[in-house]
């Protein structure tokens, strides 16, 4: 039965939308979901991508959105599955290579004397830490320090970190997430017991 929906369309003519979505999707979008998608054989998908010439046209062009999502997400140092899940159709070598187009560097490599100036300054400084971290993000220095186990001491000139109006719009952006994935992916340097009353206190506004 599931077999029987998933090549709903094995004999249908091939419909103007259809052709449409092929030719959208060929290149971003894994065989199987199209085919899954448009109730066809990836046997047929593949066939009528041939005649369309399919593969010898360019991906779809990067919208500023996505871009965007990059410049923020990638630079703190998310995971690419994490950011496959928010661009949806686009593959991981597709968001590396963007990432190196933009300029912008994964939060999560560092080279050592990056990570040996935050061992030294970041439990003092707190993000001040910046200023010795040419070309890094403040979202990607929390992010690193929380993965090092760094927090800034008592005596850090710093004093309370508030949340930054970035961090308030990424836990607007995901509130589908639970606690515990906004705490683990996006906040590992924020306890969950912060994460949850910023949760609150957003939610009360809205």
């Amino acid at each position: 039965m599931e077999d029987k929906e998933f090549h709903r369309n094995r004999w249908s003519e091939w419909t103007v939308s259809d052709l449409a979505f092929l030719e959208e999707n060929y290149r971003t979008m894994p065989l199987a979901d199209i085919a899954r998608t448009l109730g066809r054989t990836p046997g047929s998908v593949r066939l009528m991508a041939h005649k369309l010439a399919c593969q010898d046209k360019g991906p779809a062009r990067w919208t500023e959105e996505e871009d965007d999502i990059i410049r923020q997400h990638y630079a703190a140092g998310a995971g690419v599955a994490f950011i496959v899940m928010l661009l949806g159709g686009r593959t991981p070598s597709a968001i590396f290579a963007r990432a190196d187009t933009l300029g912008v560097t994964s939060g999560r490599y560092w080279r050592e004397d990056e990570l040996q100036i935050l061992r030294d300054q970041y439990p003092i400084i707190g993000t001040g830490v910046l200023g010795l971290l040419p070309g890094r993000t403040a979202d990607a220095v929390r992010i690193t320090a929380g993965r090092l186990g760094l927090r800034k001491s008592r005596n850090s000139t710093e004093g309370f970190r508030p949340w930054s109006d970035e961090e308030w719009g990424l836990l607007k952006e995901n509130l589908h997430l639970s606690v515990a994935e906004q705490q683990a992916i996006l906040f590992p340097d924020r306890t969950k017991r912060a994460v949850e009353k910023a949760r609150e206190r957003l939610l009360k506004k809205t």
